[in-house]
């Protein structure tokens, strides 16, 4: 069975669990996430000193075959998907399906809603 590792700014959809242990046959979560992957420096010049410890996590606690779902900052996110790689996991992210609803009130102010609705996992592709 996989290990899932999550690396991501919110908390994973049941509806994600499910998927996860339907099509990896999952049995253990594990969420690597904390205040520093939302909160990463916009104006440092590398995020390498960033993700080190998300790096050694990985390094101590998963193994080839295990499964990232890593998501944020486009180029910690990058360089994590690089590194799950080659390191023998799957990196992959989700994708939402949007639902946009807008209602013009009776003022003429328009109010859009929006939905994230959670369609599927894709893998990282080179």
């Amino acid at each position: 069975m996989r290990k899932f590792f999550i690396l991501m700014s919110h908390k994973i959809t049941d509806t994600q669990v499910e998927q996860a242990k339907k099509e990896f046959g999952v049995s253990e979560f594990i969420n690597i996430s904390d205040d520093a992957w939302s909160c990463i420096n916009p104006s440092i010049e590398s995020v390498k000193q960033s993700t080190q410890k998300y790096k050694d996590l990985l390094k101590l606690n998963a193994k080839s075959g295990d499964i990232l779902l890593v998501q944020g900052d486009f180029g910690a996110t990058f360089n994590m998907a690089s590194f799950a790689k080659n390191f023998g996991l799957i990196a992959i992210y989700a994708t939402t399906k949007r639902v946009i609803n807008e209602v013009i009130k009776d003022d003429g102010t328009i109010v859009s809603t929006r939905e994230f609705r959670h369609e599927r996992f894709r893998e990282y592709e080179s």
